[in-house]
């Protein structure tokens, strides 16, 4: 069993590090703003949306697929899904990703769905490199502009996300520090129990 201090020090890592993250998604996040010659960054007038929680209904977005064709989010409806954000230079995506596919592999029978969404603009290549790397076999989307991670209201690299058979977010897990697969794993657990995962 873990002692307090021990459990403390881990949550304060977490902390530090999720505030690393959403500094570094902040300033990725302009400097393209800036090449691109995009719009300014919402302000009071222009609210961001708001960061999605348990119970909230999942914003509905369709996206190119990385090997070609298109997925719908709406056309997962009666399957749980877990939707993991995350960059080709995220070092904790990359040590993700293969805990995910596991947890893909395990839970695909029963219903389970995982689909990995590309951030940060890679190009097709570096996209396919990384996931060849990593050896996942879900499907992995593009998302140019980064329009479904701001649906998302995104705060860092990674981000899961877990949504029940009817659309509706379960978990949200915010970076990734190791052992928290298991975390992951427990909600897809509970989503799959409570919401008849196969349709």
């Amino acid at each position: 069993m873990r002692s307090a201090g021990r459990s403390r020090f881990s949550l304060d890592v977490k902390r530090i590090v999720r505030t690393a993250a959403a500094i570094g998604l902040s300033a990725a996040a302009a400097w393209h703003d800036c090449r691109a010659g995009a719009a300014p960054a919402p302000t009071a007038e222009s609210p961001r949306p708001p960061v999605l929680g348990p119970g909230s209904e999942a914003p509905l977005f369709s996206a190119e697929r990385l090997d070609g064709g298109a997925l719908s989010l709406a056309a997962l409806r009666g399957h749980v899904v877990l939707l993991n954000f995350w960059a080709v230079a995220c070092p904790p995506c990359r040590i993700e990703m293969p805990e995910l596919e596991s947890i893909h592999r395990r839970y695909v029978g029963r219903g389970l769905r995982v689909i990995g969404v590309t951030e940060m603009d890679p190009s097709r290549d570096q996209a396919l490199r990384s996931v060849a790397e990593t050896g996942v076999t879900y499907p992995i989307l593009l998302d140019p502009g980064a329009r479904i991670g701001q649906l998302y209201a995104l705060e860092a690299h990674p981000t899961t996300v877990i949504l029940d058979a009817r659309g509706r977010v379960r978990y949200v897990n915010v970076g990734y520090l190791r052992g928290e697969e298991k975390e992951i794993e427990r909600a897809v657990q509970e989503a799959l129990a409570a919401g008849k995962g196969n349709p």
